[in-house]
C-alpha cells in the first residue's frame, strides 16, 4: 500500500509540476499573443494528464531499478537519467503516433529538448521534494490526516508526543 500511495504521490507531483510549468510558459505565450487562452488551457490540461501517469510510471521504474537500495542511497543523476528517460519515452510515443511526419527537424528537436528537460526536472524536483519531506519523518512514522481544529494545535500535539517518545 505504501508503495502505491508513493507512486500515486510521484504521479501528483509530477502532474502538478509540469502542469503549472505550462502554465506559466502559456502565459507568457499569451502576452506574447503567440497563442489563445483556449490552446494554454488544452495544452496545460494535455500535460498534466499525461505528466501523472509518466510519474506513475516513473515511479514504478524507479523502484524497479533501484536494485533494493534504500531511498537514501539513490542519487540526483540516476534519478535525472530516469526522467529524461521517460520524457524521450513520451517524445517517442508522440513522434511515432503522428509527430514525425508533421513536425519539422527543428521542431521535433525542440520538442525532445523541451521533454527531457520537464522529464529529468520532474524527476529531480520530486526526488529532492522527497528527500526533504524525508528529514522530518522517522522511519515507520505514518503520515497524520489533519482532523478538524486548528494546524497550530496537531504540531503542538505531535511535538508533545515525540518528545513523550524520547
Amino acid at each position: 500500500m505504501r508503495v502505491l500511495r508513493g507512486m500515486l504521490g510521484t504521479g501528483l507531483t509530477f502532474a502538478v509540476g509540469v502542469g503549472g510549468f505550462s502554465a506559466l510558459v502559456g502565459i507568457v505565450l499569451l502576452i506574447a499573443r503567440m497563442v489563445s487562452l483556449v490552446e494554454i488551457l488544452q495544452m496545460a490540461g494535455r500535460l498534466t494528464v499525461i505528466s501523472f501517469i509518466l510519474g506513475v510510471v516513473f515511479s514504478g521504474v524507479l523502484a524497479l531499478s533501484a536494485g533494493g537500495r534504500s531511498f537514501g542511497k539513490l542519487s540526483l543523476g540516476f534519478v535525472t537519467a530516469l526522467g529524461a528517460g521517460g520524457g524521450l519515452i513520451y517524445w517517442l510515443l508522440i513522434g511515432f503516433a503522428k509527430g514525425f511526419r508533421a513536425w519539422t527537424l527543428s521542431v521535433a528537436l525542440a520538442n525532445l529538448s523541451l521533454l527531457l528537460a520537464m522529464g529529468s526536472g520532474a524527476a529531480a524536483a520530486t526526488f529532492l521534494l522527497a528527500r526533504r519531506a524525508g528529514k522530518s519523518l522517522r522511519a515507520g512514522d505514518e503520515v497524520e490526516s489533519l482532523g478538524e481544529g486548528s494546524l497550530e494545535a496537531t504540531l503542538a500535539e505531535r511535538e508533545r508526543e515525540r518528545a513523550s517518545q524520547r
